[in-house]
C-alpha cells in the first residue's frame, strides 16, 4: 500500500510538471479585418503543438461558418500558432472557439471581431524634398475608400541609427504623409524609421507588427 501511495505521489508530480491545462489567457487571437484570423497558444508548460487544434464558428446570414485551425510550432518562438482565411469581417461579429487536444476539449473562448483587430503592418517610404525635409508616406495595405481605412492611425518612430533616443509621432491614416523637419535633426547622420498601425475600432489597444525599417541620411550641413 505504501508503495502504491508513493507511486501516486510520483505520478502526480510528473503530471504537475508535464500535464498541460491551458487557460483562456494562454489563447490569443487576432484578425486583420480583411481575410486572416491568426491564433497562438503559449505556455511554458506546453511541450508540443501536436494534436492541438482550434474549432471556430461564427454566424453569417443565419448560417454557421466553421473553420479548423491546426496549431504548429512557430520557428521564431515557443508559441504554437495557426491561421485561417475568413471571407471578410464585420465589427460586431462573434467568433466562438473551442480548443482541443485530440478529442479532449481544453477550453472555450469567445471573441468579438472589433476587440481583436490587429491591423496589417504599414509599408514605409521616405523621400527628401526640395526644402531639405523628409517626406514620409506609407501604404496601409487596405482599400482606400472604406470606413476602416479612416479609423486607422499610424504611429511613426524615428531616431539616429544605433542610438537609444527616438522621436514618436502619431497621425491619422487619412493624412497619407508626414514631414520630418531637417533642422530638427543632426547633420550628416543616418536615421532609421519604423511604424505600426492601430485602429479606433478597439481604442488602439492592439498595434500591428512593426514595419520594415527604412533609412534616411541628412545633409552635411542643415
Amino acid at each position: 500500500m505504501f508503495s502504491t501511495f508513493k507511486c501516486q505521489i510520483f505520478l502526480t508530480l510528473i503530471c504537475i510538471a508535464l500535464c498541460y491545462e491551458p487557460t483562456k489567457e494562454d489563447l490569443k487571437c487576432f484578425n486583420d479585418y480583411e481575410t486572416e484570423m491568426k491564433c497562438s497558444l503559449s505556455s511554458e508548460r506546453l511541450q508540443s503543438c501536436s494534436g492541438h487544434k482550434l474549432n471556430i464558428t461564427h454566424l453569417v446570414f443565419d448560417t454557421f461558418e466553421k473553420y479548423t485551425c491546426i496549431f504548429e510550432r512557430n520557428h521564431h518562438s515557443d508559441n504554437c500558432e495557426c491561421n485561417v482565411t475568413v471571407e471578410g469581417f464585420v465589427a460586431t461579429e462573434i467568433f466562438n472557439t473551442t480548443l482541443l487536444e485530440g478529442s479532449n476539449v481544453l477550453l472555450y473562448k469567445t471573441f468579438m471581431t472589433s476587440d481583436f483587430i490587429k491591423p496589417k503592418s504599414p509599408v514605409l517610404s521616405v523621400q527628401k524634398i526640395e526644402n531639405g525635409n523628409f517626406n514620409v508616406t506609407w501604404d496601409d495595405q487596405y482599400e482606400k475608400n472604406g470606413i476602416f481605412f479612416e479609423a486607422l492611425r499610424i504611429n511613426l518612430t524615428y531616431g539616429i541609427k544605433g542610438g537609444h533616443k527616438n522621436i514618436s509621432k502619431t497621425v491619422p491614416n487619412t493624412v497619407r504623409s508626414y514631414e520630418i523637419v531637417a533642422k530638427n535633426l543632426l547633420p550628416n547622420t543616418n536615421y532609421i524609421l519604423t511604424a505600426t498601425m492601430s485602429t479606433d475600432y478597439n481604442d488602439h489597444s492592439i498595434p500591428s507588427d512593426q514595419s520594415a525599417t527604412v533609412e534616411f541620411t541628412t545633409c552635411k550641413s542643415i
